[in-house]
């Protein structure tokens, strides 16, 4: 199949399990919780499974869980990588405290969705970028990128979605949260999320 008219590659990868992920008595930062070390494991795998992958970066949260679920595919890829408190979940800002809670509407929410993606089309076209964020601001984000709105999706810890842009065309869904890589770590387990 030819992708002559393919512009740009996109990559949405969700961060690995994290601590706000799991029942525990461990106290943790609600608003920044670490990678379990399953979560770690997981981030492994991922790096792994991009390392064939030619990125002219990648993106992350500056969340504590994307950046630890980013930090070994940048070492595998051995591409930039770019912090953007665009990605923050929905509702997360960052100030001089730190990482805050706030009240985001759904349409603000996609805005910054939709504001993050031309930056990024404008940045890297004719390229491939992937971006670690967080499951609902992903689903922003892939509904941004194909034009479609009320559509929930499944976002699974460390899965992988990739779109491709087409130029005068919609643009297509590649696949939609591929956790293939972690069949070796976690059998044909689903509940990731």
């Amino acid at each position: 199949m030819r992708n002559d008219d393919v512009f740009f590659q996109l990559y949405l990868i969700r961060h690995g399990e994290s601590m706000g992920n799991v029942e525990t008595v461990e106290s943790f930062d609600v608003m920044n919780p670490p990678l379990t070390l399953h979560g770690e494991k997981q981030a492994q795998a991922l790096a792994e499974r991009m390392s064939g992958v030619r990125l002219d970066a990648i993106y992350s949260s500056p969340l504590e869980r994307a950046v630890c679920t980013a930090l070994p595919c940048v070492q595998k890829c051995g591409c930039a990588l770019v912090f953007d408190e665009m990605l923050c979940e929905k509702g997360v800002c960052v100030d001089f405290k730190g990482f805050l809670s706030y009240a985001e509407s759904d349409s603000d929410c996609a805005d910054r969705a939709n504001k993050f993606l031309q930056k990024l089309i404008e940045k890297h076209s004719g390229g491939a970028v992937a971006v670690v964020s967080h499951g609902e601001f992903i689903q922003f984000l892939i509904r941004a990128a194909l034009n479609i709105n009320d559509i929930k999706f499944c976002i699974y810890n460390t899965s992988v979605t990739k779109i491709n842009f087409r130029k005068d065309k919609p643009h297509k869904l590649a696949f939609h949260n591929d956790i293939s890589h972690l069949l070796s770590l976690d059998g044909d387990k689903t509940e990731w999320m």
